[in-house]
């Protein structure tokens, strides 16, 4: 996020999410090719931010599990049968 300080947006009234979208349709007819590029640009941005969210807290939610206790153990053991000879 920028360093900006930014409106608290959670006591704003905004439409429905079906409302916006249909705004936002609407809005897309009318904007340039190149106001469309960075409009998709940042819909790539926040769909990887969001995939990126979801990641991490599977993955907290895994390390605070224990999934991953002997995780340093099994990476030397899969490194060193890497280096082995192969005996297929």
């Amino acid at each position: 996020m920028s360093s900006m300080i930014e409106p608290d947006r959670s006591a704003q009234v905004r439409p429905s999410a079906e409302v916006l979208r249909r705004n936002v349709a609407e809005q897309l007819d009318r904007l340039s090719d190149e106001a469309v590029v960075v409009l998709h640009d940042l819909a790539q941005e926040l769909e990887l931010r969001a995939a990126w969210a979801d990641f991490s807290a599977g993955m907290s939610k895994d390390w605070a599990a224990g999934k991953y206790e002997s995780l340093e153990q099994s990476l030397a053991e899969a490194r060193a049968a890497l280096r082995e000879p192969a005996a297929r």
